[in-house]
């Protein structure tokens, strides 16, 4: 799992931390002092975004900024969580590391990219995380399994200590049985988007992000 480009409050970036460790050194004093007083506080529901098929157009391994399109009504959707005070994490699976169709540079700059054009709509995401990894991969260093890797709970606990969320009462949303199996992992609430309704016990279906933003924010501010 790597953290990258994380937008803490529009305080500057986190950059890449390997294996759901955070380097010390990545975070700048600002941040540190914003992450010591979430950790001190009361832990807080968040929601926790897929984003290819999600908040951008799933056209297969994005890796190049030219390829971002957002879905439509996705950017004030989560401008939308950031005015009800919700955090808001990014985990992506990104196994076009390891297939070696991109570098997590590139991986970092898509999220830089995503970060700016959504500032555009005045929303943040909070923290961006990935997982690189995947059993089939053919760049040595990322060929593997991982925890990380959704439905793995790795990247969700990651943001829990990162965001000081209490996943018993976050939001997982995406477009994927991953997304809802991660949901499943660490007993967050689960919204699977897409044209057909997901049957599985305990899952709401919506449309978009759009359509169940309104839904989500009722829900954790009732």
């Amino acid at each position: 799992m790597h953290a990258a480009s994380a937008d803490l409050g529009d305080v500057g970036t986190l950059t890449a931390a390997h294996s759901g460790e955070t380097q010390p050194g990545a975070v700048a004093g600002s941040e540190r002092q914003l992450i010591r007083r979430a950790l001190t506080s009361c832990s807080r529901p968040g929601v926790l975004l897929d984003r290819d098929g999600t908040i951008i157009v799933d056209r297969g391994y994005v890796g190049s900024v030219d390829r971002v399109e957002f879905i439509e009504g996705s950017p004030e959707a989560v401008a939308t969580f950031n005015r009800a005070n919700i955090p808001v994490a990014v985990v992506t699976n990104q196994a076009g590391v390891a297939r070696g169709y991109y570098g997590l540079d590139d991986v970092g700059q898509v999220h830089r990219y995503i970060a700016g054009r959504l500032a555009d709509y005045g929303a943040h995401v909070d923290l961006f995380l990935y997982c690189p990894y995947h059993p089939d991969g053919v760049v040595e260093a990322f060929a593997r399994t991982s925890e990380d890797r959704k439905p793995g709970p790795g990247m969700a606990r990651a943001a829990e200590a990162m965001l000081n969320l209490d996943l018993a009462a976050s939001w997982v949303v995406g477009d994927s049985t991953e997304d809802i199996g991660l949901a499943e992992a660490v007993g967050a609430s689960a919204i699977y988007l897409g044209s057909d309704d997901c049957k599985r016990p305990g899952v709401w279906s919506f449309p978009s992000l759009a359509a169940a933003a309104p839904f989500i924010v009722g829900r954790i501010l009732a």
